[in-house]
């Protein structure tokens, strides 16, 4: 059934087989001696680049890890491509082929950014995968080789040779070959799992006239996209003046008249100002800006569209961070809300710092009154308050004011003493389930990663058994802590981390985001991550356990949530598990 038009195929194929003869045409000469000379330099580089895809596509770690992608498994399309079978040379000299033609005809960035927007790899695969190339000693070869070598793929002196009207007979010979091809996809309704021989024929069909739009350097007009540059201030700027008015950035459209046109949005967070234009050439635009504070940092998006706002903008994302005049109190100690402290501490203490290096007076109270101190005409440093008296299952709160005569910064913080009588769990069981992954279970994992962003979130779970706790005793408070040692894609500090109460039973060694057990919606605590790592998490659960305590609630433990809103919510904090060697995560009991 497909043989006749194979046969039209074979003879347009011969056609442009004959029409390759115009290689030897007048002027293409220059063009072949000049190049010929970049080929052969380039040669042995293109297959190490060659052989390195092949060893990377072919190992069968990696094969496992890109499998695993949700994207594959939601994707008709790929679920029906081979991607578990091997990849050999001639696939790769084939998609190369159809690359060189496409870069000729989308720019870079636009290339760049639809694989970003279609990639198969989230971070997490992409670390797995850098893991396993660092650990192959011939990849890791064949890559050092080729960050060695230049492709010359952005040389702007590269000759150029027009031949326009070969090229527009090429371009229109495509058109021509693509049609048939189309219709026999619509036709013959070709299933899903036959894709792949009807790419390789399209590919067959169309391979004369790539190879002559390749040899006579054929390219299409290039299609110029607006772009940002230069924003004020500088993206990442820091110690930005109070004074500042506007935010700047300069818009550039290289094509001309009305195709040059584009249109913006301007956003900020925290909100100091905003604004739009539309249908708007190239030049430098400002955004007025007001109520600045200090010391604080300060995130603009633009939305950057090609034309009016119907059509689909471009984010770009810019931050700066203000001056500070302000004395800072640092690192108290004890931590602020720390819980189960021993009665017989001896001091508070913290660390202040003036941006001006200015001489500072401080004074500390607390109460109820176990201690108090001041400090007169101090540079930046370290200052302890002596405490006494401190009585059991009692919450403490010290006051801490500073003055450097100009500006002044004063902070709260507060503790809680030990009960009499303690009881400290580990946990039975802890997992973090992720939704990016929702068949994987990391119920040994020596962390527990937690992360608020849509379609990536990681939440944490959480079981005690507290069958230790003595019976017929009067519960008076229940902490529970989680340390907190390392984050990833910004700083989540200030985050809130609320506790949901588990309502039906789950283990760590198979619980998933698919098998995840369900929750009240209501939170029964919350806890706000600190600054810096290295940390304990606090959460007050004395509600939840008294009830489990009664039984009159079954105990199932607790889910953790990240409850970040923000700017860009993509930050992971992570949490020592009970699987890490030490630092694991304690329910604290207080009873008499």
């Amino acid at each position: 059934m497909i043989k006749k038009p194979l046969i039209v195929f074979s003879i347009l194929a011969v056609f442009l087989l004959i029409l390759s003869s115009l290689v030897n045409v007048v002027g293409y000469q220059t063009v072949q001696t000049y190049q010929n000379n970049l080929i052969k330099e380039r040669n042995n580089t293109k297959e190490v680049l060659f052989q390195t895809i092949l060893d990377i596509a072919n190992k069968k770690e990696i094969q496992q890890i890109i499998q695993k992608s949700p994207l594959i498994n939601a994707n008709t399309l790929y679920k029906y491509s081979k991607l578990l079978k091997s990849t050999t040379k001639q696939q790769i000299k084939k998609m190369y082929f159809i690359g060189q033609f496409f870069s000729k005809i989308i720019s870079k960035s636009r290339i760049q950014s639809m694989i970003q927007k279609h990639s198969l790899i989230t971070p997490e695969m992409q670390k797995k995968i850098d893991s396993i190339i660092e650990n192959d000693p011939i990849l890791n070869e064949e890559i050092t080789q080729l960050s060695g070598s230049d492709c010359g793929c952005d040389n702007s002196e590269t000759f150029q040779w027009g031949f326009p009207i070969i090229c527009t007979m090429l371009l229109v010979m495509m058109g021509i070959l693509f049609i048939p091809w189309m219709m026999l996809m619509i036709f013959f309704m070709i299933p899903p799992g036959a894709l792949d021989e009807m790419i390789d024929l399209l590919i067959l069909i169309l391979s004369p006239v790539l190879i002559l739009w390749e040899r006579f350097n054929c390219s299409l007009p290039e299609v110029n996209h607006p772009f940002p540059s230069n924003p004020s201030p500088a993206d990442g700027e820091q110690n930005v003046s109070l004074d500042l008015t506007e935010i700047s950035f300069q818009l550039t459209d290289k094509d001309k008249g009305l195709r040059g046109l584009m249109s913006y949005k301007v956003t900020t967070n925290p909100d100091i100002g905003s604004g739009s234009a539309t249908l708007v050439p190239s030049g430098r635009y400002t955004i007025p800006v007001h109520g600045l504070k200090e010391r604080t940092e300060y995130n603009w998006e633009l939305l950057l569209y090609e034309g009016g706002f119907g059509v689909t903008p471009i984010s770009h994302k810019y931050k700066f961070k203000t001056e500070a005049f302000t004395p800072l109190i640092l690192n108290p100690s004890p931590l602020d809300n720390s819980e189960f402290l021993p009665i017989n501490i001896s001091n508070v203490s913290f660390n202040l710092e003036d941006p001006q290096h200015d001489l500072m007076d401080w004074t500390v109270e607390t109460q109820p009154d176990i201690g108090s101190g001041t400090g007169t005409g101090v540079t930046n440093g370290r200052y302890t308050v002596p405490i006494s008296g401190l009585d059991y299952f009692t919450k403490y709160t010290w006051f801490v004011y500073v003055t450097d005569g100009t500006y002044s910064a004063n902070k709260t913080f507060s503790f809680r003493t030990t009960t009499e009588n303690t009881v400290v769990l580990e946990p039975t069981d802890d997992a973090e389930i992720s939704e990016r992954n929702p068949n994987d279970n990391s119920g040994t994992s020596g962390s527990i990663r937690l992360r608020a962003i849509s379609g990536w979130r990681l939440d944490g779970l959480i079981k005690f058994n507290l069958s230790a706790v003595p019976s017929n005793v009067t519960i008076q408070y229940v902490g529970l802590q989680a340390f907190y040692h390392d984050n990833k894609d910004g700083n989540p500090r200030g985050n809130q981390l609320n506790l949901y109460r588990i309502t039906n039973d789950w283990d760590e060694e198979n619980v998933t985001w698919n098998t995840q057990p369900s929750s009240i919606t209501e939170p029964s605590s919350f806890a706000i991550i600190p600054p810096t790592i290295n940390n304990w998490v606090f959460w007050n659960v004395t509600g939840d356990t008294l009830m489990f305590y009664n039984s009159s609630t079954p105990n199932y433990g607790w889910r953790i949530r990240d409850m970040d809103s923000g700017w860009d919510n993509n930050d992971i904090s992570y949490y020592r598990s009970k699987d890490y060697i030490e630092y694991h995560p304690l329910l604290i009991i207080g009873y008499e």
